[in-house]
């Protein structure tokens, strides 16, 4: 099968008309220069053994290798071999907590940020298996449904914040239940729920959940971030100040990591809990250590081709043209600047 690897380098070929243009315009200048200092025949004697058509001839040659040059940047290719692939892993959907309670700075630079950082690290350990991205507050919602395309889950990712979600609170039950959902029935027993949170739950069934889930073929791990100190909520406000959530007492509002509650939710869905201290990269490959023992699933058979490029046909004749019109005419050109022709 053939191909051009690059070709939009197409457009370049419109230079070639362009470039025979402007050396027309040229030559009839320069032509139309010299018929007002001399009449032709008079040149021959003024300038001798200087090749008028030589000109040409130069440009002939530069004008036959700018496609050539072209056609060696759009590199075209042709296939050599076929091969089928069949992909195996499970299916993974990463829920990110996005309520108020991420914004507190007790790990730096804040609970928000380092999930953040943490997953799309996670999502580079975990490539090869369909992953999804879950953002929840008191409600939940598929920012990014089952995909392979890792590039556009972790742009999803890295712009998961609280205001992307009016309402806030956390309940960490409707994010397991709204995950479980969106998994296909035929993963069961092929798929896996982690959790980032801080572990604050205003629902407290959130365990109860986690077994149902893990009843139906899913299992659920999950990833405390944060500190049990008491910490406040920096905003940045509409007018640019920067302030704190507040109670309704008017007070600065605190929140405390708790991680009993994911431990909790671990231990019930037949997952694991971890803990989410500096370190993203060795617990991104605990995680992994972990989803790699559930049993693979497969997925579609997927084709890949292998091409040989042959942008060397077309690059070694223009190479080989330039270089003849560099050597062509060396004396002419001495003598047509010695008699300014």
């Amino acid at each position: 099968m053939f191909r051009v690897e690059h070709p939009e380098y197409f457009w370049l070929l419109l230079l070639v008309p362009i470039v025979l243009g402007l050396f027309l315009w040229y030559w009839r200048q320069r032509r139309a220069a010299l018929d007002r200092f001399a009449d032709r025949e008079l040149l021959t004697y003024l300038a001798p053994g200087v090749n008028r058509r030589l000109p040409w001839t130069k440009f002939g040659l530069v004008a036959l290798s700018l496609p050539l040059l072209v056609f060696a940047l759009a590199n075209p290719q042709w296939s050599t071999q076929r091969e089928e692939i069949q992909r195996r892993g499970i299916d993974l959907i990463v829920a990110l907590d996005i309520s108020n309670s991420m914004r507190a700075e007790d790990v730096q630079p804040s609970r928000m940020d380092r999930a953040r950082f943490f997953t799309n690290t996670l999502v580079d350990e975990l490539a090869g298996n369909n992953i999804g991205v879950e953002l929840f507050t008191c409600t939940a919602v598929m920012a990014a449904p089952l995909t392979t395309d890792y590039a556009f889950v972790k742009n999803v990712v890295s712009t998961a914040a609280p205001y992307q979600m009016s309402a806030q609170g956390t309940n960490l039950a409707e994010a397991i239940t709204t995950a479980e959902a969106a998994f296909d029935e035929e993963s069961a027993n092929h798929r896996a729920l982690i959790i980032v949170s801080d572990g604050e739950d205003h629902t407290g069934d959130a365990a109860a959940a986690a077994a149902q889930a893990s009843a139906e073929g899913l299992l659920v791990y999950t990833v405390g971030v944060g500190k049990a100190e008491g910490s406040v909520m920096p905003v940045q406000l509409n007018n640019g100040r920067n302030d704190y959530i507040r109670e309704q007492g008017g007070g600065p509002a605190t929140t405390s990591a708790n991680f009993a509650t994911l431990e909790n939710i671990a231990s019930s869905g037949g997952g694991s809990y971890f803990t989410l201290t500096g370190d993203a990269e060795n617990l991104a490959q605990a995680l992994r250590a972990q989803v790699d023992r559930i049993e693979k699933q497969e997925f579609e058979t997927q084709e890949f081709s292998s091409y040989d490029s042959y942008f060397y046909w077309f690059l070694a004749p223009a190479v080989l043209l330039l270089l003849v019109e560099l050597s062509l005419g060396r004396k002419d050109r001495k003598m047509a600047e010695r008699y300014e022709v």
